[in-house]
């Protein structure tokens, strides 16, 4: 789908105008950003605007690439902003936190629209800074909270390596719901039921030396359907500049309940973040729904993030895991231009390799693709999977939805710069 184009100014009408004392000017021109953003399904969250400068807050859920989805707003904003509007602020929102502030001089689109070398030009040009000390008085739409969602359509599951069955997969309906309550606030949830397929009939059982915390998945497969996935309330906030939190708690996965707590330091400038992650769980029943079992078990991680340019990332971990062993998780991954991700990833612990059981530590593939290659149109959504050679108790960790790198990163400098080819588009 074509985007807007940008809207030239007459250099008479540049200068401070009387419009913003206009009664309902600020509504008008609010409305009439929401309506164009919609069209290309990103959301105005929020919006300030005076004779020179307006500043958004804009929630996109559509375009993989954060700079596409800027690049079609400030072209919206040419075309609604009365001339007399030089600057442009927008500030990507995820999760309900500001992840960044992106600063465009309304003039230099216009010179760099249709120039050549205008992708690395306009982001020269650009100025991003972190967006949580932001003094704009925003006004935030009164329809966006709170919301509900719900969806239902197929699943597809799968499993490798059974000696008995080296490929296993299922098919069913998944259920999920969302209710968020305010900003960063959300209550959400999933479940599943099988219709046919062969995962839930693997008999090999676990002859792990240790706490069976994922060793037993063939019995969660047996017993849960159906199933609730998760079931969680999840908060995402912003306790200072450079600084990301969350908190989570309910049924965070098939396998384990509790709370889970994050804190991210991640400067908008900076190759580096490091995380603080800790958590109080407790292993679910077999049968994935209300009930739990007698194992719980305290887990934490710190984490260092380095993104090393050219789509290369690095990530490693220290810290305790869900048998009560302590290591690390060293893990490499590479994302490339068209939104696709491959890596690796290895976890070395003080349990012995003798006791671990066959392939010493744990290890993997990772693989995420852009559902947009498939569907026909720009989305964001991705399939994520995760290919080990065994599934043994050394080295797991929860699974938790929207850990805090994830959704900050890609709406930073160098993400940014890495996706600003797209920024035209």
């Amino acid at each position: 789908e074509a985007a807007q184009p940008m809207r030239r100014r007459l250099s008479d009408n540049i200068g401070p105008l009387r419009w913003p004392s206009l009664p309902n000017a600020q509504k008008i021109l609010r409305q009439a950003t929401q309506e164009l953003l919609a069209k290309d399904r990103l959301t105005l969250e929020a919006m300030a605007v005076s004779s020179s400068k307006v500043t958004i807050r804009l929630r996109n859920e559509r375009y993989l690439a954060s700079a596409e989805a800027i690049g079609r707003t400030a072209r919206i904003l040419s075309r609604v902003m009365p001339d007399s509007v030089e600057t442009f602020k927008i500030i990507p929102v995820a999760r309900g936190i500001a992840l960044s502030e992106v600063t465009l001089k309304r003039s230099d689109l216009e010179v760099l629209e249709h120039d050549g070398n205008g992708a690395a030009l306009s982001y020269a040009a650009a100025k991003i800074t972190d967006a949580a000390n932001s003094s704009d008085k925003l006004i935030f739409r009164e329809d966006l909270y709170p919301k509900f969602t719900w969806g239902i359509g197929p699943y597809i599951r799968s499993s490798y390596f059974d000696p008995d069955s080296p490929i296993r997969a299922e098919v069913g309906l998944s259920a999920n719901a969302s209710y968020t309550i305010a900003p960063g606030l959300v209550l959400s949830g999933q479940i599943s039921k099988r219709a046919v397929g062969n995962i839930h009939t693997a008999t090999r059982r676990s002859d792990s030396k240790i706490r069976r915390v994922r060793s037993d998945g063939a019995l969660y497969n047996q017993a849960g359907d159906p199933a609730i996935n998760d079931l969680t309330l999840a908060y995402h906030f912003r306790p200072g500049k450079n600084l990301y939190g969350r908190v989570t708690v309910g049924y965070l996965e098939t396998m384990y309940g509790g709370v889970s707590t994050e804190l991210l330091w991640k400067p908008v400038d900076s190759d580096l973040a490091i995380g603080l992650e800790a958590n109080l769980l407790r292993q679910r029943d077999f049968n994935q729904l209300f009930g739990f079992q007698d194992y719980q078990v305290a887990t934490g991680h710190l984490t260092a993030y380095w993104d090393m340019g050219k789509g290369f990332h690095s990530q490693l971990s220290v810290g305790r895991y869900l048998g009560g062993d302590y290591g690390g998780t060293l893990k490499l991954e590479r994302t490339f231009k068209n939104g696709w991700r491959v890596g690796v990833y290895a976890t070395i612990t003080d349990i012995p390799f003798s006791d671990f059981g066959e392939g010493s530590f744990d290890k993997g593939l990772l693989f995420t693709v852009p559902l947009g290659h498939f569907v026909g149109s720009p989305t964001g959504r991705t399939f994520n999977s995760t290919i080990q050679p065994l599934t043994r108790d050394g080295g797991a960790r929860v699974k938790v939805d929207n850990r805090l790198y994830g959704v900050v990163n890609n709406h930073h400098n160098k993400a940014l710069k890495d996706s600003w080819g797209r920024f035209w588009r």
